[in-house]
Protein backbone atom coordinates (compact mmCIF):
# COMPACT_ATOMS: atom_id res chain seq x y z
CA UNK A 1 0.00 0.00 0.00
CA UNK A 2 2.84 2.40 0.83
CA UNK A 3 4.44 1.62 -2.51
CA UNK A 4 1.23 2.55 -4.36
CA UNK A 5 0.92 5.81 -2.44
CA UNK A 6 4.59 6.56 -3.16
CA UNK A 7 4.11 5.91 -6.88
CA UNK A 8 0.95 8.04 -6.90
CA UNK A 9 2.70 10.98 -5.17
CA UNK A 10 5.70 10.68 -7.48
CA UNK A 11 3.41 10.80 -10.54
CA UNK A 12 1.57 13.87 -9.24
CA UNK A 13 4.88 15.63 -8.45
CA UNK A 14 6.23 14.86 -11.93
CA UNK A 15 3.09 16.21 -13.62
CA UNK A 16 3.14 19.38 -11.53
CA UNK A 17 6.81 20.04 -12.25
CA UNK A 18 6.29 19.60 -16.01
CA UNK A 19 3.41 22.09 -15.95
CA UNK A 20 5.54 24.61 -14.05
CA UNK A 21 8.48 24.03 -16.44
CA UNK A 22 6.29 25.01 -19.41
CA UNK A 23 5.88 28.57 -18.13
CA UNK A 24 7.69 30.92 -20.50
CA UNK A 25 9.34 34.14 -19.51
CA UNK A 26 6.54 36.09 -21.19
CA UNK A 27 3.85 34.34 -19.13
CA UNK A 28 5.92 34.85 -16.00
CA UNK A 29 6.32 38.58 -16.71
CA UNK A 30 2.62 39.01 -17.47
CA UNK A 31 1.57 37.27 -14.23
CA UNK A 32 0.59 39.68 -11.46
CA UNK A 33 2.57 39.33 -8.26
CA UNK A 34 1.67 41.00 -4.99
CA UNK A 35 4.01 43.82 -3.97
CA UNK A 36 5.50 44.20 -7.45
CA UNK A 37 4.68 46.35 -10.44
CA UNK A 38 2.95 44.90 -13.45
CA UNK A 39 4.34 44.30 -16.91
CA UNK A 40 2.12 43.72 -19.92
CA UNK A 41 3.70 42.44 -23.12
CA UNK A 42 1.72 42.55 -26.35
CA UNK A 43 3.16 40.40 -29.12
CA UNK A 44 2.32 38.11 -31.96
CA UNK A 45 1.72 34.48 -30.95
CA UNK A 46 4.41 33.40 -33.42
CA UNK A 47 7.04 35.27 -31.39
CA UNK A 48 5.97 33.55 -28.20
CA UNK A 49 6.29 30.23 -30.00
CA UNK A 50 9.90 31.02 -30.93
CA UNK A 51 11.11 31.99 -27.47
CA UNK A 52 13.35 29.30 -26.08
CA UNK A 53 13.06 27.04 -29.11
CA UNK A 54 15.81 25.52 -31.18
CA UNK A 55 15.60 25.31 -34.92
CA UNK A 56 17.21 22.80 -37.22
CA UNK A 57 17.18 23.83 -40.86
CA UNK A 58 15.65 27.21 -41.61
CA UNK A 59 17.83 29.94 -43.11
CA UNK A 60 18.75 32.82 -40.84
CA UNK A 61 17.78 36.28 -41.94
CA UNK A 62 20.54 38.82 -41.63
CA UNK A 63 19.88 41.83 -39.40
CA UNK A 64 20.16 43.96 -42.53
CA UNK A 65 17.30 42.01 -44.12
CA UNK A 66 14.68 42.69 -41.47
CA UNK A 67 11.85 44.81 -42.69
CA UNK A 68 12.74 44.41 -46.33
CA UNK A 69 10.85 42.57 -49.02
CA UNK A 70 13.83 40.47 -49.94
CA UNK A 71 15.98 38.23 -47.81
CA UNK A 72 18.35 35.35 -48.01
CA UNK A 73 18.38 33.91 -51.51
CA UNK A 74 20.48 30.80 -51.10
CA UNK A 75 21.73 28.83 -48.18
CA UNK A 76 25.15 27.18 -48.18
CA UNK A 77 25.44 23.63 -49.43
CA UNK A 78 27.30 22.23 -46.47
CA UNK A 79 27.08 18.47 -46.15
CA UNK A 80 28.65 18.41 -42.69
CA UNK A 81 26.25 21.01 -41.30
CA UNK A 82 24.98 20.06 -37.84
CA UNK A 83 21.47 18.68 -37.65
CA UNK A 84 20.57 21.15 -34.92
CA UNK A 85 21.65 24.69 -34.23
CA UNK A 86 20.70 27.82 -32.36
CA UNK A 87 20.67 31.37 -33.62
CA UNK A 88 22.97 33.80 -31.88
CA UNK A 89 24.93 36.98 -32.44
CA UNK A 90 28.26 36.25 -33.99
CA UNK A 91 30.47 37.03 -36.95
CA UNK A 92 30.59 36.26 -40.67
CA UNK A 93 33.07 37.19 -43.33
CA UNK A 94 31.64 39.37 -46.07
CA UNK A 95 33.25 38.23 -49.29
CA UNK A 96 31.25 40.36 -51.71
CA UNK A 97 28.97 43.39 -51.73
CA UNK A 98 27.71 45.11 -54.86
CA UNK A 99 24.73 47.00 -56.22
CA UNK A 100 25.05 46.47 -59.98
CA UNK A 101 21.87 44.48 -60.68
CA UNK A 102 23.26 42.73 -63.75
CA UNK A 103 26.65 41.64 -62.44
CA UNK A 104 26.42 41.58 -58.65
CA UNK A 105 24.31 38.43 -58.32
CA UNK A 106 26.55 36.54 -60.70
CA UNK A 107 29.67 37.72 -58.87
CA UNK A 108 28.20 36.74 -55.48
CA UNK A 109 27.33 33.27 -56.78
CA UNK A 110 30.77 32.94 -58.39
CA UNK A 111 32.53 33.77 -55.11
CA UNK A 112 30.25 31.41 -53.23
CA UNK A 113 31.15 28.50 -55.52
CA UNK A 114 34.88 29.29 -55.28
CA UNK A 115 34.78 29.36 -51.47
CA UNK A 116 32.66 26.21 -51.16
CA UNK A 117 35.03 24.33 -53.49
CA UNK A 118 38.09 25.40 -51.46
CA UNK A 119 36.45 25.26 -47.99
CA UNK A 120 33.60 22.70 -48.15
CA UNK A 121 32.81 23.02 -44.43
CA UNK A 122 32.23 26.78 -44.66
CA UNK A 123 28.66 27.86 -45.29
CA UNK A 124 28.23 30.77 -47.70
CA UNK A 125 24.96 32.71 -47.91
CA UNK A 126 23.94 35.05 -50.70
CA UNK A 127 21.79 37.88 -49.41
CA UNK A 128 19.83 40.43 -51.42
CA UNK A 129 18.70 43.59 -49.66
CA UNK A 130 17.60 45.89 -52.45
CA UNK A 131 19.65 47.14 -54.22
CA UNK A 132 22.69 45.40 -52.68
CA UNK A 133 23.84 41.80 -53.21
CA UNK A 134 26.08 40.33 -50.51
CA UNK A 135 27.89 37.04 -50.03
CA UNK A 136 28.81 36.14 -46.46
CA UNK A 137 30.81 33.13 -45.35
CA UNK A 138 31.00 31.18 -42.11
CA UNK A 139 29.27 31.11 -38.74
CA UNK A 140 31.71 32.23 -36.07
CA UNK A 141 30.99 32.63 -32.39
CA UNK A 142 34.02 34.83 -31.65
CA UNK A 143 35.86 37.53 -33.52
CA UNK A 144 39.09 35.53 -33.17
CA UNK A 145 37.60 32.55 -35.03
CA UNK A 146 36.39 34.86 -37.79
CA UNK A 147 39.79 36.55 -37.97
CA UNK A 148 41.56 33.21 -38.43
CA UNK A 149 39.15 32.23 -41.20
CA UNK A 150 39.59 35.67 -42.79
CA UNK A 151 43.35 35.09 -42.98
CA UNK A 152 42.76 31.65 -44.52
CA UNK A 153 40.44 33.18 -47.14
CA UNK A 154 42.95 35.96 -47.92
CA UNK A 155 45.65 33.35 -48.52
CA UNK A 156 43.40 31.18 -50.70
CA UNK A 157 41.85 34.08 -52.66
CA UNK A 158 44.23 37.06 -52.89
CA UNK A 159 42.14 38.41 -55.79
CA UNK A 160 39.25 39.14 -53.39
CA UNK A 161 41.49 41.82 -51.90
CA UNK A 162 40.17 44.38 -49.49
CA UNK A 163 36.58 43.32 -50.00
CA UNK A 164 36.97 40.57 -47.39
CA UNK A 165 35.87 41.90 -44.03
CA UNK A 166 34.44 40.62 -40.75
CA UNK A 167 30.86 41.70 -40.05
CA UNK A 168 28.52 41.13 -37.12
CA UNK A 169 25.51 39.02 -38.05
CA UNK A 170 23.12 36.40 -36.76
CA UNK A 171 24.87 33.04 -37.05
CA UNK A 172 24.01 29.38 -36.68
CA UNK A 173 25.87 27.71 -33.82
CA UNK A 174 25.73 23.94 -33.34
CA UNK A 175 23.90 22.61 -30.31
CA UNK A 176 26.50 21.39 -27.87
Amino acid sequence: MRILIGIFLFTIATLCSSIVAQTTIIKDLNASKPGQGSVVIYQDEAIEGLIGTRTSSSPIPSPTDQGSISGEIENGTNKSQPSGFIRAKGYKIQVFSGNDQKRSRQEAESRKSKIVSEFPDMEVAIIFNSPVWRARAGNFKTYEQAFQALNDLKKAFPSFGRELQIVEDVVKLPIE
